[in-house]
């Protein structure tokens, strides 16, 4: 049977042995895992042998996944993943980015590359279509991600490749480091979260340059197109959309901080008088927008470019704002596109970064570090000067950035002095930038994320402002502070999470699930209802639990930090609440078939066919 969407190979490379084989996907692995995230877990699960080995050894296998729609004419279909054991958690790692990189990949005849081994010296890859090369990258180790971009694009005998590359944070292991695509002329696109950049680093891969020529099929083309004509203007009508396709992300500051979900100092208060000036509409009014761009097939178009005076690049996002911004009471909008700027430099997660950095300053604060402790440096809240030095110093390993380069939890155990009660993380990933005690669905969704704290990972934030999924069963408006009851749909909406992402459709563009899986047949070819779909994102979901409970984690890493537990905000939109998560927590782990102690139920691993990865991880 040929199936449209798929490229139906994937590309292994053995950097220690620098061998490179093609393999061909099984029709049983797509129809039971679909693409995306659910194919690189199982695949994953497949080629790791040693579920305890460290995550920069040379073991640990790194994939890159395109979803089963990427590349094709669907909206919002550029979308791919990036997986491996995560420096972070020391358990799943994963980062989900869009852009061009992925169709690209596709396009030269290959659904994903799984890279295994470690290169004695610096090395990148580079394919155009069925060729593929692994090349000196000694003369850009330690070049950021723009310079290194743009040298090798030069370098390629074809311009119109689509590079993913590790900056200086990558090669120096920084935990929390970031792989960015396309970094020139308008980039980057992220992968962001788990330290996937330190992990790429710890193999002496400092690229991966590609370009396709050819053609992705879909197989009934005619419908495809029917079926789109009838979903733009159910799209774009979105009030969300409009917000998005105006402003980007950064349109929704305002509406974040009146729901007293946008963080600020840490998480520790309710309110600041400068969150307007790091709103969309600020930024739009005084000049620092000044173009629009987009991914891979999406009429949405959130991406905002601002001109940094060094170069035209990509406009912050709301993450990169609020963990930059309101996070260390910084509200000058100059200093945060330079933040933003130099993060992407180095290739360090913006999330992360800001909250390693508010946990150091609420340390400072208290007096848990000194002032002799940071060769002189004081971290004050707002001190913009001394967020640059840090983000150097973070990206560099230099000084007291050697502590905070761990992240937050690793480098509260280090320092001691009950500094752990001010690191925002579940499972060792630090916080996103929403409070869990303005939508207490979304705590339950940061608990029980495979990941660690994840508020893309099911988004049900967006449930809790009101939006109904029909598709799903979830009928009824959600009181946001309601907190019983909630746990079947905080889990479905986690299934349709993990079918979304090995689609490798974008979240922001809100296609109906009943509409994803018509998509799906008449892209592939292959037959899936709703039911079907959703059962796959749950098989998907234990597959990792599986993984992340051999490596330790159980009921006690499904937690809030005491902040979102025990301290409601003073003041704000989220005044007075605090997150009851056991409550819900049961709830859940009865709901999808999970025992007391955070273990999957054996009747629901052979529910879902993954007998053989619980004997193999436990047995």
């Amino acid at each position: 049977m040929e199936l449209g969407g798929y490229a139906g190979k994937l590309l292994y490379v053995d950097l220690s042995k620098e061998k490179i084989e093609e393999k061909d996907i099984s029709l049983e692995d797509i129809t039971t895992f679909i693409g995306g995230i659910g194919l690189a877990t199982k695949i994953f699960m497949d080629e790791l042998n040693n579920p305890r080995v460290e995550p920069f050894h040379p073991e640990n296998v790194l994939i890159f996944m395109t979803g089963a729609l990427t590349g094709t004419p669907i909206y919002s279909s550029s979308r791919f993943v990036v997986v491996a054991k995560s420096p972070l958690t020391n358990a799943w790692g994963e980062a989900h980015v869009g852009g061009y990189w992925g169709p690209e990949l596709k396009r030269a005849g290959y659904d994903g590359i799984v890279v295994k081994g470690r290169a004695s010296s610096p090395v990148y890859l580079y394919i155009r279509d069925s060729k593929v090369e692994i090349r000196d990258a000694s003369k850009y180790w330690g070049l950021t991600t723009y310079e290194a971009g743009s040298m090798i694009l030069r370098e390629i005998p074809d311009n119109e490749a689509k590079v993913g590359l590790i900056g200086p944070a990558g090669e120096n292991l920084v935990r929390f480091s970031t792989i960015a695509f396309e970094p020139v002329p308008y980039g980057p696109r992220i992968a962001g979260r788990t330290g996937m950049g330190a992990v790429m680093g710890s193999k002496n891969l400092k690229a991966i340059a590609v370009r396709g020529t050819g053609k992705i099929k879909v197989k009934d083309p005619a419908r495809i197109t029917s079926i789109l004509q009838r979903l733009l203007p159910l799209i774009m009508s979105s009030p969300v959309t409009q917000i998005l396709s105006s402003y980007g992300t950064s349109g929704e500051v305002e509406v974040f901080y009146e729901y007293g979900d946008m963080p600020i100092k840490n998480f520790s208060q309710g309110e600041f008088n400068g969150y307007k000036r790091l709103s969309g509409e600020y930024f739009k009014e005084k000049g620092f927008m000044i173009g629009t761009h987009g991914c891979w097939a999406c009429p949405v178009k959130c991406w905002k470019i601002t001109d940094s005076g060094k170069r035209k690049m990509r406009f912050p996002e709301y993450e990169a704002i609020a963990s930059l911004g309101s996070m260390l009471l910084v509200d000058d909008p100059e200093y945060i596109v330079k933040f933003y700027e130099a993060c992407n430099e180095f290739g360090l997660d913006v999330i992360s970064t800001g909250n390693v950095i508010a946990w150091l300053m609420e340390c400072y604060e208290k007096g848990i570090v000194r002032k002799e402790d940071l060769d002189g440096l004081e971290p004050k809240w707002g001190d913009k000067e001394s967020v640059l030095k840090l983000l150097h110093m973070i990206a560099q390993k230099e000084g007291f950035g050697k502590v905070l380069a761990e992240g937050c939890r690793k480098a509260s155990e280090i320092i001691g002095r009950g500094s752990h009660e001010y690191c925002m993380h579940v499972k060792g990933v630090e916080m996103p930038m929403h409070d869990p005690r303005a939508f207490k669905g979304l705590g339950l969704q940061y608990a029980t994320s495979n990941r660690g704290a994840d508020h893309l990972y099911g988004l049900f934030m967006r449930v809790e402002q009101g939006q109904r999924v029909t598709d799903l069963k979830i009928y009824e408006r959600v009181d946001r502070f309601a907190y019983k009851g909630k746990a079947w749909m905080v889990a479905t909406m986690e299934f349709w999470s993990e079918v979304q992402e090995s689609m490798g459709l974008c979240k922001f563009v809100d296609i109906p699930p009943a509409y994803v899986a018509g998509l799906y047949t008449y892209v592939t070819g292959i037959k899936k209802t709703l039911p079907d779909l959703v059962q796959t994102g749950k098989r998907i979901f234990f597959l990792k639990r599986i993984f992340n409970f051999a490596n330790g984690l159980d009921k006690n890493s499904d937690r809030l930090p005491t902040r979102f537990l025990e301290q409601p905000p003073q003041n704000g939109g989220a005044k007075g609440q605090t997150v009851e998560l056991e409550d819900m927590l049961r709830e859940f782990y009865a709901y999808v078939g999970i025992d007391e102690n955070g273990a999957p139920r054996l009747e629901t691993i052979k529910e879902l066919g993954l007998t053989k990865y619980y004997e193999k991880y436990f047995h």
